[in-house]
């Protein structure tokens, strides 16, 4: 929560920071609640993954969409090869479990369904997927370093997230506001060996103006200076269309990755559908994003 005295004059007389203090202490509950929540796979699916323990793991969070999950995954193959991803399942619907869980196993690709979330909030809902897994499987595995990669994030050229995290504790797109920052919860690498005493808590801190995972804020990054660490990137590449020419915009992060946008809000994301599964397919077959790329804009 903000600090008592970076709460404005306004704000108090509009009993703010009451506010916040209630809104935190009702979701430290719910994810207290939903933390302490064991499927009866999870020893199996730990001891299936105990051989990742010192290894680089991805962990993706998937959410009601399998088609975006299964282009990850293809994706994944070709250009994440010193990574094992890992997918949990926060679906709420089981038609999407069940489209999600073979998609995986035709893939390799270890599952794992979470418990049942107790919010329907997107970002409450991905913020407490994210606290469960680390404190239910990575706490558990005991990676070398540990990446939380969007359901809807593709990586479209070979990464090596090890060496791009390096000898930094964590690495990702900064979050800022003025009041502290985070991690985009979508792209966030972490070097287990120094966190692994937190108590990471991927919750938003709305107080603080940061988004998912905005309340690792206190634990670990205002620990930090942000501008001594290298940071990730995001940009808007205009490419073409590959069914009719017309130049269309995708957003791409740090060079390697292609970020869907709004994939768990199904009005958005079903109006661009198509687009996005014509470039899957020409990158199937095999072409780049440069070869795609019309104009860029920084």
């Amino acid at each position: 929560m903000r600090r008592l005295k970076d709460y404005s004059q306004k704000e108090w007389l509009r009993n703010k920071p009451l506010d916040h203090f209630l809104i935190q202490l009702a979701n430290d509950g719910l994810q207290h609640f939903f933390r302490a929540m064991r499927p009866r796979e999870l020893e199996t699916f730990l001891e299936n993954c105990a051989q990742l323990q010192g290894k680089t793991i991805g962990l993706v969070i998937a959410y009601e969409q399998p088609w975006t999950l299964d282009w990850l995954l293809r994706a994944a193959s070709r250009n994440l090869a010193d990574m094992t991803l890992l997918v949990f399942d926060n679906s709420r619907t089981k038609s999407s479990r069940v489209a999600i869980q073979r998609i995986c196993r035709q893939a390799g690709a270890p599952y794992l369904g979470l418990p049942p979330n107790p919010t329907k909030h997107p970002n409450r809902s991905h913020g407490m997927a994210m606290t469960w897994v680390f404190h239910n499987v990575v706490k558990k595995i005991r990676p070398r370093f540990f990446t939380y990669i969007d359901h809807d994030l593709i990586p479209i050229e070979p990464i090596h997230m090890g060496t791009i995290l390096g000898d930094q504790p964590y690495y990702g797109l900064p979050n800022v506001s003025p009041w502290g920052w985070s991690l985009w919860a979508g792209y966030c690498s972490y070097n287990f060996s120094l966190v692994a005493d937190l108590p990471l808590n991927f919750l938003n801190d709305f107080s603080n103006g940061l988004d998912t995972g905005g309340r690792n804020w206190h634990c670990l990054y205002r620990n930090f200076d942000p501008a001594r660490l290298r940071s990730a990137c995001i940009e808007s590449v205009c490419v073409k269309d590959p069914f009719n020419g017309e130049n269309r915009h995708l957003t791409v992060v740090d060079k390697h990755w292609i970020h869907l946008g709004g994939a768990s809000y199904y009005a958005g994301f079903r109006s661009q559908m198509a687009f996005f599964q014509r470039i899957a397919t020409a990158i199937d077959q095999g072409a780049t994003l440069s070869a795609l790329t019309a104009v860029q804009h920084a």
